[in-house]
């Protein structure tokens, strides 16, 4: 009986034996194959061809060449310059109608009356144009009284002439008086209207 389970116990360990051996050979032969299969592995990973590049971007379109700017307009032309109205030259400016412009008086009178003083203006305005224009102004009366009455009021009737023009800026020494009284009327002292009519002071230009 004895010899009986020393075999079994023999047979058992030989068992134990060999199956402890067949797996110590079976890791061996994993490990050996897993070895021998990275490298494989790693091969085949290294013989796998090369991803094919990327395609080429396309060329960048050209942009489109920019319009030429527009000529700038050309600048307007400068204005004329403004006309400058020459000087009135001494002695060339043309006279009033003297003759339309002399002042009536009343009878008796050398007062000035407002067409009196109307008519004057006028002549201090081209007085004032022409600084060479001189002007001379004659006293009349009509025949009502003496001689010598009438060449005084005459003068007296110039030099109220006189005086309004010299108030108006006009030099004194371009104006001379002279008074003819009744001597030379402008219409015979036939009636009182012709009278009214030789009451006046005409106005001559002089040298």
């Amino acid at each position: 009986m004895l010899k009986k389970s020393s075999v079994w116990l023999v047979v058992l360990i030989a068992v134990v034996a060999v199956a402890f051996i067949a797996t110590g050979c079976a890791k061996k032969q994993v490990v050996k194959e897993e070895a021998a299969a990275k490298p494989a592995v790693e091969v085949k990973k290294e013989e796998a061809p090369a991803p094919a590049p990327a395609p080429a971007p396309p060329p960048p379109k050209e942009e489109a060449k920019a319009e030429a700017p527009a000529p700038a307009p050309a600048p307007a032309p400068a204005p004329p310059p403004p006309k400058v109205e020459a000087a009135p030259v001494a002695g060339k400016v043309a006279p009033p109608d003297l003759r339309g412009l002399r002042i009536q008086f009343a009878f008796d009178d050398y007062n000035l009356s407002t067409r009196s003083k109307e008519n004057l203006e006028k002549i201090a305005g081209w007085l004032s144009k022409d600084n060479a224009a001189k002007i001379q102004i004659e006293g009349h009366t009509c025949d009502i009284g003496t001689p010598e009455y009438n060449l005084a009021l005459g003068e007296r009737r110039a030099n109220s002439a006189k005086k309004y023009l010299e108030g108006l800026g006009v030099n004194a020494a371009r104006i001379s008086t002279i008074s003819y009284g009744e001597e030379r009327p402008m219409v015979p002292n036939s009636d009182e209207a012709n009278r009214s009519k030789n009451r006046r002071d005409e106005f001559l230009q002089s040298k």
